[in-house]
């Protein structure tokens, strides 16, 4: 199998599952107690016949192996059929190992994407905050998924802009750690950018006296707490001055670092590639990589 192969050859590791064998390692014992659960969760869901543990044995054996598997199918993205020739069992038991891998996944590594949260005094009311979003960058990335076979669904999903159907995520990140701080859930991609944060539940999250950049999509959103730092938009029939053109580029050379975690999570096939599933699935395979870009970022 490739992972018996990869652990004679440990600097392979990051091109096969998209994470060093270090990170690896570090990920193993999260995933371990997750997985743990979910056994534990499945295994009495509905009335048994044998006890946990009887019948024929798991082609994945080991926990290992199977947080390889689901890092391996996320970064390489194959059919079930290739996949299959691969790891030498049944396509249906491919697709019933990923879905059920990736909730355990995105389990184990899904603290790295909690916000801190406290409750201050407003008006004479609490308000939940978030302070970590004191200070954010903000854009919203766009992926393709297959076109829906519900009519309903096609029309709801296809972005004018882009030519086909997709699907979007806003992620905020903090400008100096380059961490995600929050991702938003998954949308159709014809939403608008400035549609989609007034949207999100982290819009009610902002701590005062918050600082925020984003692009010229969020021109026109007020908030009470938040200052924005956005280019400034072209006049019609006019021209930007010269200060506002450098001032741009000093706010685009700032902002630039929101792209950064795009960029490493695109490595990942699943999401630069088109999406082959519902729509409804693609949201967890985004929060999970996102998570994992988190995971992997070096201690501040």
């Amino acid at each position: 199998m490739i992972y018996d192969y990869l652990l004679k050859h440990p600097d392979l590791f990051q091109y096969a599952i998209g994470i060093t064998y270090k990170q690896f390692q570090e990920l193993l014992p999260k995933f371990s107690k997750a997985l743990r659960t979910a056994e534990h969760d499945k295994a009495w869901q509905k009335k048994r016949i044998r006890e946990p543990g009887g019948g024929r044995k798991a082609t994945l054996k080991t926990d290992a192996e199977k947080l390889f598997f689901i890092l391996w199918y996320y970064n390489i993205y194959p059919t079930f059929r290739f996949a299959q020739i691969e790891f030498r069992f049944d396509k249906r038991n491919i697709q019933l190992w990923v879905w059920f891998l990736a909730e355990v996944l995105c389990t184990a590594v899904g603290s790295a994407l909690e916000l801190p949260r406290q409750k201050i005094r407003n008006h004479g009311e609490w308000l939940e905050i978030c302070p970590a979003l004191a200070d954010f960058l903000v854009d919203a990335t766009e992926r393709a998924i297959q076109r829906p076979k519900d009519k309903d669904k096609q029309k709801q999903y296809y972005s004018g802009k882009k030519k086909h159907h997709t699907v979007k995520n806003q992620l905020f990140v903090h400008p100096q750690t380059k961490k995600i701080l929050a991702i938003s859930t998954t949308v159709e991609g014809k939403r608008h950018d400035k549609k989609l944060f007034l949207d999100d539940p982290n819009y009610t999250c902002i701590p005062p006296n918050a600082k925020g950049k984003g692009d010229k999509a969020y021109i026109g959103i007020n908030h009470p707490f938040l200052t924005w730092t956005i280019p400034k938009k072209k006049p019609k029939g006019k021209e930007l001055t010269d200060e506002e053109k450098e001032r741009n580029r000093q706010i685009s050379s700032e902002r630039i670092y929101v792209e950064h975690p795009n960029a490493y999570m695109k490595h990942f096939n699943i999401l630069s590639h088109k999406f082959r599933s519902r729509p409804e699935r693609a949201d967890i395979s985004f929060r999970t990589i996102a998570a994992i870009y988190n995971f992997t970022r070096p201690p501040i």
